[in-house]
């Protein structure tokens, strides 16, 4: 089974890549698996709708919940025999290769035969970001941007369809510049022909030595927290009107006043319901003025909504936002139920294993041996000692075969 980790900026389009990716596997014959790592699960519900079997990860991002996230792998790879599992990270994280991808190639390296980590950002975003323009960002935000590139293993470079014709010249030139020597594509993830070009990337990506991060984690934790986290769930119902033209009004008057107020959005993600029916609108740093072309959905009197933002601002001003656009389409013609309405920052959790050097030579590696023995007796012990080591265990293989041309590391 061979096993490819997605991370990369909010909107960056991830789980649409991801969805594809899998449908093209499919039809080739091949078993794949989805795990998504969503607050609120607008990414699960948007897999499920698609594509499965898949498998969530809730309780907290990949690094800070790893143990959740093998068992995950193990659980589909157990009940289904998988040839791929896509695991889509949470898209404030960074720093995955020391607190995921290497313990992953130790602790489960018996489960894959393969590991990578490609790293998606908007075409758009990222023509900003080179260019210096000012994205509204925190510069605690923008370091999480800068770090996330920084480890790709690939770097794909997405919606590069929704590029101005004149600006991709231009990326291209501050990409070679910039980002000189790092493996990158250029995508647009609703093209089975860019789909097939990352997967077969991926199946052909050479060896190579990961090198950890050099992370300031009160810059890292500080932009996590000011990224908060907005969910909630509306109900529109009506008598004789279309209640998705209320929704669609609700929608349009958030994106306009979060823009006018120059709030920075990471994402603000809206699925719909309505039966069987399932559509998901989204919104980045970038704004996106055709959104409405890609609605398909039909009249219909009762329509659920499910919100989800990683906006920069408090808790108050997004809940003021959400009741004054609701005020402000409401009549007789409508009835609006809110619910399950959570907002809440999330800050950097302490990871379960942080590591930064070389991984082990072989499954005879009397230095993981060494590590396994250290930390079982570290979880053993339970003190804030004992676990602050855990956490900041750097482990290098000292073997023999350490640096020979067949070694992991």
């Amino acid at each position: 089974m061979k096993l490819h980790i997605v991370g990369g900026f909010l909107g960056g389009g991830k789980t649409t890549a991801i969805i594809n990716a899998a449908k093209v596997l499919s039809t080739e014959g091949k078993k794949v698996g989805v795990i998504t790592n969503d607050q609120y699960l607008i990414d699960t519900a948007f897999v499920k709708a698609n594509y499965s079997p898949f498998e969530e990860v809730i309780n907290g991002c990949f690094s800070s919940d790893l143990d959740s996230l093998s068992d995950k792998i193990v659980s589909l790879n157990q009940n289904t025999q998988l040839d791929y599992i896509f695991a889509e990270s949470v898209g404030s994280c960074t720093d995955l290769v020391s607190t995921v991808v290497k313990p992953l190639m130790i602790f489960n390296k018996n489960i894959f035969e393969c590991l990578t980590l490609s790293i998606f950002i908007d075409a758009r975003l990222l023509l900003s970001f080179l260019k210096g323009d000012n994205l509204l960002f925190s510069d605690d935000v923008i370091y999480i941007i800068d770090k996330q590139i920084e480890e790709a293993d690939i770097l794909i470079i997405s919606k590069i369809d929704l590029l101005a014709e004149a600006e991709f010249p231009m990326l291209k030139k501050l990409v070679d510049k910039m980002l000189r020597g790092r493996m990158i594509i250029t995508q647009n993830s609703f093209s089975p022909q860019n789909i097939d070009n990352w997967l077969d990337t991926l199946e052909n990506l050479p060896p190579r030595k990961r090198e950890p991060l050099e992370i300031d984690y009160q810059a890292y934790g500080n932009g996590e927290a000011k990224l908060i986290w907005l969910n909630e769930e509306i109900k529109f119902s009506t008598l004789q009107s279309d209640a998705c033209e209320f929704a669609f009004r609700f929608i349009e008057n958030i994106v306009n006043t979060i823009r006018r107020k120059q709030i920075p959005i990471g994402h603000l993600k809206f699925l719909l319901i309505n039966g069987e029916a399932v559509q998901k609108i989204s919104f980045t740093a970038i704004y996106d003025e055709d959104w409405k072309k890609s609605l398909s959905f039909v009249s219909s009197k009762l329509l659920k909504l499910v919100m989800n933002a990683r906006i920069e601002t408090t808790h108050e001003i997004a809940h003021t936002i959400i009741k004054n656009e609701i005020a402000s389409i409401s009549n007789n013609k409508v009835h609006i139920k809110r619910s399950n309405a959570i907002a809440f920052q999330s800050g950097h959790s302490a990871t379960m294993h942080h590591i930064k050097n070389t991984v082990y030579c072989c499954e005879e590696c009397i230095c993981l041996k060494n590590i396994l023995a250290r930390n079982a007796a570290r979880l053993k012990d339970g003190s804030a000692t004992a676990l602050a080591e855990l956490e900041n265990e750097q482990f290098e293989c000292s073997c023999d075969c350490s640096d020979g041309d067949g070694c992991c590391c």
